[in-house]
């Protein structure tokens, strides 16, 4: 009988350690990614620049707001292979002209490779706020 318990506590053991050994090796994968998130002013925000790019990546649009969310302190981007994209440019140009604020997110990872800051964050929505 003891025999077969120590068996089952090297069984546990080893399960245990198997965990342990893929916890700690996943943790370098783990924290690259635990900074993503989609980032807002908190607020509703005035467009204060739009700038279309021609040629620059296919034509990337980017904007400026009032207040900027961390991470995204020069502003938001988008591509045009973004699906959202002409809503998105239309959206902006819009509440710009007409004076409008806005509700923006973004993802505070993914910086528009244009500008020196990198600090244009890939807008994941817009819209406008009443």
């Amino acid at each position: 009988m003891r025999l077969h318990n120590d068996e089952r506590n090297m069984r546990r053991l080893r399960s245990v350690n198997v965990a342990a050994v893929i916890a700690f090796a996943a943790l370098p994968f783990g924290s690259r990614f635990a900074y993503a998130a989609q980032v807002t002013p908190g607020v509703p925000v005035t467009i204060t620049q739009s700038y279309a790019y021609t040629s620059y990546g296919g034509g990337d649009f980017v904007f400026s707001t009032t207040i900027g969310a961390t991470g995204c302190e020069t502003g938001w981007y988008v591509k045009t292979t973004d699906p959202g994209y002409k809503a998105a440019v239309s959206t902006v140009l819009s509440a710009q002209a007409a004076g409008l604020q806005v509700v923006v997110y973004g993802e505070n990872t993914d910086h528009w490779s244009g500008s020196p800051s990198g600090h244009y964050c890939r807008l994941v929505l817009v819209g406008v706020s009443s």
